[in-house]
């Protein structure tokens, strides 16, 4: 009989852990969300002001929700570093930056990250949440992820050398 009460026990704590975990993780994703209510600066308008902050070429953009507070993180690459660079998504004050890392960078593509967010927008319309240069197979992408008006999210995938959507899907990750 302890033994069962034992194991109901533990049964029952993993159960409430697990339960809590994803209530948490919902939590976290309704705040994001919520974010958007107050967000009045676009991510083309933050990776302008990034650019403007520190020189270089803007390859991704991020909608950040720290402490209730959104804000724009701005990747910036100028030369051999990169520079995250914090923009206020409500008033566009940049709130500050930082050199993460100096690395051995690609060429820059030919579509630049602000023409990327337009195509994706074009593509779903609503809000762009974020965008991020990355290479596969060789082949230089942004993978934009947009919520639309209808709040679905959306991933879509654009050819950073011609400006052609590769792929566009819900994407509930």
């Amino acid at each position: 009989m302890k033994i069962k009460n034992k194991i109901l026990a533990v049964v029952m704590s993993a159960a409430l852990l697990a339960l809590s975990g994803h209530a948490v993780a919902q939590k976290n994703g309704l705040s994001r969300i919520e974010a958007l209510a107050q967000v009045k600066v676009s991510p083309v308008q933050a990776l302008n002001i990034a650019q403007k902050q520190v020189k270089g070429k803007a390859t991704e953009v991020h909608l950040k929700n720290p402490y209730g507070n959104p804000a724009y993180e701005v990747e910036v690459r100028d030369g051999q570093q990169e520079h995250s660079v914090f923009v206020d998504a409500v008033n566009g004050k940049v709130l500050g930056s930082k050199t993460k890392h100096k690395m051995k960078l690609a060429g820059s593509p030919a579509v630049s990250l602000e023409r990327a967010i337009q195509i994706a927008h074009g593509k779903v319309g609503g809000q762009v949440l974020e965008a991020d240069l990355d290479y596969k197979a060789g082949r230089a992408l942004y993978e934009v992820e947009v919520l639309s008006a209808d709040r679905v999210p959306y991933k879509v995938i654009v050819d950073a050398e011609n400006g052609s959507v590769i792929d566009s899907y819900v994407d509930y990750d």
